[in-house]
């Protein structure tokens, strides 16, 4: 006979009492030690992670240029723009930081050529 086309049904998973316990235990001893640390950090984990400490020099009055002298003091290249957005995004409550949003496509010009070198405004245009 032909084969049946599609996907095989998944047989569910089970485990026995003790590898469950097993299982159970070693999650266990896994919540008494801390996570692996990563082996290297993007620029917002660095901001992030040294937020208190730049919080506390913007407060003794230093400048970004300041803190971006510090940065590359310490071999972290970060550019004064970069930083100012990290520090506003992060000073930002949760429910206040800012919302990515998809972009919905190039928007038209609002208006219109009438004649060549004339120009009309388009009527109300959704953005």
């Amino acid at each position: 006979m032909g084969k049946v086309m599609g996907k095989e049904r998944r047989k569910p998973q089970t485990l026995t009492v003790e590898q469950f316990e097993v299982f159970r235990t070693r999650l266990d001893e896994r919540g008494n030690v801390p996570p692996p640390q990563p082996e290297s950090y993007m620029m917002g984990e660095i901001v992030r992670g040294v937020y208190p400490q730049l919080k506390k020099l913007r407060e003794n009055g230093y400048t970004l240029k300041m803190l971006v002298r510090v940065f590359e003091e310490n071999d972290v290249t970060i550019t004064i723009h970069a930083l100012s957005t990290y520090l506003k995004n992060l000073a930002l409550p949760r429910e206040h930081a800012p919302v990515k949003v998809a972009s919905k496509g190039v928007v038209g010009s609002p208006t219109v050529e009438v004649r060549r070198g004339q120009f009309q405004m388009k009527p109300d245009v959704t953005l």
